[in-house]
C-alpha cells in the first residue's frame, strides 16, 4: 500500500497541521465542549486520510493492441457552439457522439487527438489508453470567444503531417485512420492549404461535417458574456453556416469520404473500407498502473460526523438567538 496524494504535500502539512493545532487548543481551553471538539478532531483526521489517498497498486500486463492508429482532428473554434446539429443542439455535441462511436468501432487501437482553433495543439499523443481519450471527449469545449483571433481549417495540417508520418515510420504494419471533425468555416480571410500532402500516409477515416446551410446561433464561451448569444455589429444575432464545399475538398485531398453529420444515430459508413483490424503484439510490454482505493473507508464515517455536526449547529443556533433576544429585552 502507498499514497496517491490528492493535494501537494506542501499544502497538506500546513493546512492539516493548523486544523489539528486549533482542535487541540480548543480541547484544552473549553472542557465543557470537549465532546464536540473531539468529534471535530476526528473529522480532521479522517479528512487527512482522504487527502493522503491510500491505495493498493494492481499490476497488469498489456501484451497486444489492434493494428490501427486513429487520429482525431477536432475543430474547437467558437462556431462549433452553433446550435444547428440534430435540431437545436450545439455542433460540439455531434463531435462528442461521433468520436465515441469511432472509438467503439476501433476498440483496442491507439488514439491521438489534435485540436485547432486560433492555434493547433496536440491534446493526446498516440496511446492505447482509451480512458484518457474518453475523458478528453467528455470535457471538450470550444476556445474562449474573447481570445479568438480567427481560424482556418488548415491550422492542424503541419502537426497532423508530423504525427501521421512518425506513426507510419515507427509502426508501418498498422493502418492510419484520420477523422477530421469540423464545420469547415474559415474566419481568417485566407484560402486553406491543401491536405493532399498528407494523403500518402492515410489509409482510412473521414471528414465529418457539422452544421446547416441556414446556420445556427452561437453562445459565447469563456468570457464576460459567457452563455449569451453572439451578435453582430448591427445588434442582429450572429449565425454560423457549414462550409460543405471546403470539407468536401479536404476529404478529396485526403482520399477519404465526406459525411454530413446531422444525427448521432446515423451510421459512419465507408471510413474503414479495405481495413481489417486484428490484434498485434506489443514488443515491450508495460505495466498498466491501476489502483484499489481505500480512502472511501474514511469518507463514510467522515460523512456521518459531518451530518452530526450540522445537526448540532442547527439545534444550537436558534437557542443562542433566543437567549440573545431575551438579554436584549432586559431593562
Amino acid at each position: 500500500m502507498h499514497l496517491e496524494l490528492l493535494m501537494p504535500l506542501w499544502a497538506i502539512i500546513p493546512l492539516f497541521g493548523a486544523m489539528l493545532a486549533l482542535c487541540t487548543v480548543m480541547l484544552v481551553r473549553r472542557p465543557r465542549q470537549r465532546g464536540a471538539w473531539l468529534r471535530r478532531t476526528l473529522m480532521v483526521l479522517l479528512l487527512l486520510v482522504v487527502a493522503l489517498r491510500p491505495v493498493t497498486p494492481i499490476e497488469g500486463e498489456q501484451t497486444q493492441r489492434m493494428n490501427a492508429n486513429v487520429f482525431f482532428v477536432v475543430d474547437r473554434t467558437g462556431s462549433m457552439n452553433a446550435e444547428d446539429y440534430a435540431g437545436e443542439q450545439p455542433r460540439l455535441d455531434g463531435v462528442k457522439a461521433d468520436m465515441a462511436r469511432i472509438m467503439s468501432m476501433t476498440e483496442g487501437a491507439r488514439y491521438s487527438i489534435l485540436s485547432f482553433d486560433s492555434t493547433a495543439t496536440k491534446q493526446l499523443p498516440l496511446t492505447t489508453d482509451a480512458g484518457a481519450a474518453a475523458a478528453w471527449i467528455d470535457t471538450l469545449t470550444t476556445e474562449p470567444t474573447a481570445y479568438s483571433t480567427g481560424s482556418n481549417v488548415d491550422r492542424p495540417l503541419q502537426t497532423l503531417l508530423q504525427e501521421i508520418s512518425e506513426a507510419k515510420r515507427e509502426d508501418p504494419d498498422s493502418s492510419v485512420l484520420v477523422y477530421v471533425l469540423s464545420d469547415g468555416e474559415n474566419t481568417d480571410g485566407r484560402d486553406s492549404e491543401s491536405f493532399s500532402q498528407a494523403a500518402g500516409f492515410v489509409d482510412g477515416g473521414a471528414v465529418l461535417g457539422y452544421g446547416t446551410s441556414e446556420g445556427g446561433p452561437m453562445k459565447a464561451h469563456g468570457g464576460p458574456e459567457d452563455g449569451e448569444y453572439i451578435t453582430g455589429p448591427d445588434g442582429a444575432q450572429g449565425l454560423s453556416m457549414i462550409d460543405e464545399q471546403q470539407l468536401e475538398t479536404i476529404a478529396g485531398e485526403l482520399g477519404v469520404p465526406y459525411l454530413h453529420r446531422t444525427d448521432p444515430e446515423a451510421p459512419i459508413e465507408g471510413t474503414m473500407d479495405g481495413i481489417t483490424l486484428r490484434p498485434v503484439p506489443i514488443e515491450s510490454t508495460r505495466g498498466v498502473a491501476s489502483f484499489d482505493d481505500w480512502y472511501w473507508l474514511a469518507s463514510i464515517p467522515l460523512a456521518a460526523l459531518l451530518i452530526w455536526e450540522l445537526g448540532e449547529m442547527t439545534y444550537r443556533l436558534p437557542r443562542r438567538l433566543d437567549r440573545h433576544d431575551l438579554r436584549g429585552e432586559r431593562p
